[in-house]
């Protein structure tokens, strides 16, 4: 077994006070040198907060600042487009699980959980919690809301897409005591803490037992004539709505539902807001190195809207403090590099976790056998490779930044493969000839048609909503492909029936932006048939996952190899075990190459005001990694010179 210990270092010139506050021990001499933000002084005063000494934990974790320490105050304000876009949320306010990744995303470090221990075989995981910590309603933070949590999400009627509900490795509570709880696999489990360090893991510390068990029939045989009473058919649907799990929509709609993050919601989000804010928690258990209680920033606010116009416009403003997402676009670049002055704001780098500008899928489980077999075909996939100009495209839509590269690891990673990245993707419309022939088609005319005679028009679904550039990328491949002789319609549709699609086997192929570039392991789509956003075998993974049955199909021998391989891999216990087992899975997609890659993406960008400091640069940019949230946005501050 093994127990970890935070990484948040403490200057060499730190008091002994703060030092025997970061390692847990007493802090009777430390807490009178606390501080806290000056909008809290009143409540104190007049006694409707405890006094900070009271507030934080026994322990709270020390954070060292990326630069400096910072001041109170201010309002940092960005936003989100339209009602739904509850990740950006994800991102800012609710990265704060029972563990998390360190700032350069090479470690799994402490958080609410001071420490933890591993069984031998992986299928026990004992975490110890600080002691005396808060929801931001000042009620005490258990082991019971723990167990809670995933005895809710248990529940049939009331769903959560994490590890809770894998019907493949169930997972029981058990409680210690107070501070200390047990989560107990049914078999090894050596991912989980990569699961709880990633966005996932807000999950499991996101209900309060105290405020979520009145809508609960269990604790209270009143909840569904309550339910009823407040419109609702169910108490699920009732408990919906009051304590939704994770980061969804409508968890940031009840303000009274208790958190423990850094802020806690003021103004909600609802499906009319124009306006969503957030204001600090006056429980929030991280200190700096000082003793000054975070964040440093008051509130958050987030304007609600549709337009990503109006949305740039806001920052060339300079009415935006920080943000990326959705505006930091290729084509937006130039205005707001030429407009920094006049908005007295600055871009920073985000180095992408992506390791794909695009990825162009073509569905293996096309409902009609034929097409189902040619897309299967890897000479047809290699075809098509050798007809994509990608040095054109490169500088046509992202000004030459970039560089030819399929689906694979990104350069940064450690499973980084050369030869992997670049296969096929020459400009060769000989070797694409030639690949065509070997795959069965004939060329007649202008378009290539089936060993029969039939026509081939490939069909390619896009949602240009989600990335504009794919609409001059898509444009700019169906010309190439066109001209060597694969006729290519585009297909430019809603998100919803997108996805309806996929089930349904009823589609060509479709393009997604290219995950898996840094986070190889956890989000493993374009290499194996992992998972529900693995397009170019939806049924494949519908029979590795067991769900869908009535759709499952049984995959080629190559893709069960690499199923039995991830599988060995979530059971192992050891890092280095898994990845040598990892690079096994990869050496597979790489013989099989059974997606297109279009480029490497050039370093992306942020948008930060002036005034706005301690935040890191270059930043490591993902979901699972939910950036900005890891560098720690409680410790960014507004500077007052």
């Amino acid at each position: 077994m093994r127990q970890i210990v935070s990484r948040y270092r403490l200057p060499a010139l730190a008091c002994a006070s703060v030092l025997a506050l970061a390692l847990g021990a007493g802090n009777a001499v430390f807490a009178q040198e606390y501080s806290q933000a000056p909008m809290l002084d009143a409540l104190v005063e007049n006694g409707s907060l405890p006094d900070i000494a009271e507030r934080l934990p026994a322990n709270p974790l020390v954070v060292e600042p990326v630069d400096a320490i910072g001041t109170y105050g201010g309002t940092w304000r960005s936003a989100l487009r339209g009602g739904l876009d509850n990740a950006w949320i994800a991102r800012t306010v609710a990265y704060d699980g029972l563990v998390r990744y360190n700032r350069a995303w090479d470690e799994i470090v402490p958080n609410l959980a001071e420490s933890w221990e591993v069984s031998a075989d992986s299928r026990t995981y004992t975490f110890k919690l600080r002691e005396g910590l808060k929801w931001n309603n000042g009620t005490p933070f258990t082991s019971a809301d723990i167990a809670f949590a995933v005895e809710l999400m248990s529940e049939p009627g009331y769903g959560a897409g994490t590890f809770i509900k894998n019907q493949n490795n169930p997972v029981t509570v058990e409680v210690i005591d107070d501070l200390t709880f047990s989560l107990v696999f049914e078999h090894p489990n050596g991912l989980i803490l990569d699961e709880l360090a990633s966005v996932n893991g807000f999950t499991l510390v996101s209900l309060s037992k105290d405020y979520c068990s009145q809508f609960y029939p269990k604790y209270n045989p009143d909840a569904e004539a309550n339910a009823k009473a407040a419109g609702f058919e169910t108490w699920e649907l009732h408990m919906q709505d009051r304590c939704s799990w994770a980061t969804e929509t409508i968890r940031w709609a009840n303000p009274d539902l208790p958190m423990m993050n850094a802020w806690m919601i003021e103004e909600p989000l609802t499906g009319t807001a124009t306006r969503t804010s957030f204001v600090r928690n006056p429980y929030y258990w991280k200190v700096d190195t000082e003793g000054n209680q975070l964040p440093y920033i008051d509130h958050l606010q987030m304007r609600v809207s549709d337009s990503l116009e109006e949305i740039t416009l806001m920052a060339l403003n300079g009415e935006i403090d920080f943000q990326d997402r959705h505006i930091a676009t290729v084509g937006n670049q130039p205005l707001f590099f030429d407009g920094q002055e006049a908005g007295d704001y600055r871009l920073g780098a985000n180095v992408p976790s992506n390791m794909n500008t695009m990825v162009l899928q073509f569905n293996f489980n096309h409902v009609d056998p034929k097409r189902a077999e040619l897309f299967q075909n890897k000479d047809f996939r290699i075809g098509v490779s050798h007809l994509i100009d990608r040095e054109e495209i490169i500088d046509v839509v992202f000004t030459g930044q970039g560089e030819p590269f399929q689906a694979a690891p990104r350069p940064e990673s450690p499973f980084y493969d050369e030869e992997m990245a670049k296969q096929y993707t020459e400009y060769d419309p000989d070797a694409a000839s030639a690949a065509f022939e070997a795959a069965g088609l004939v060329r007649n005319g202008d378009f290539y048609t089936f060993a029969d005679g039939s026509p081939l028009k490939i069909t390619v679904d896009m949602i240009s909503t989600v990335r504009p550039e794919w609409i001059d990328m898509m444009e700019l491949i169906q010309l190439q492909l066109e001209a060597g002789g694969i006729d290519i319609e585009l297909n430019n549709i809603d998100r919803t029936l997108y996805y309806e699609k996929r089930p349904l086997g009823d589609f060509d192929a479709q393009i997604w932006q290219g995950d898996g570039g840094l986070d190889v392991v956890q989000e493993p789509r374009y290499y194996m048939a992992s998972g529900a956003e693995s397009v170019w075998a939806y049924r494949w993974q519908a029979w590795y996952l067991g769900s869908n049955p009535e759709i499952a199909e049984e995959p080629a021998d190559w893709a069960k190899e690499q199923m039995e391989l991830y599988n060995q891999l979530r059971e192992e216990g050891d890092a280095d075990k898994r990845s040598e087992l990892m690079k096994q899975v990869l050496a597979l997609a790489k013989e099989n190459f059974p997606v297109i890659g279009i480029s490497l993406p050039g370093n992306g960008y942020y948008i930060a005001k002036n005034n706005m400091r301690n935040i890191a640069e270059p930043m490591l940019h993902a979901y699972l990694f939910p950036t900005p949230a890891p560098y720690d946005p409680f410790q960014w501050y507004f500077a007052q010179d």
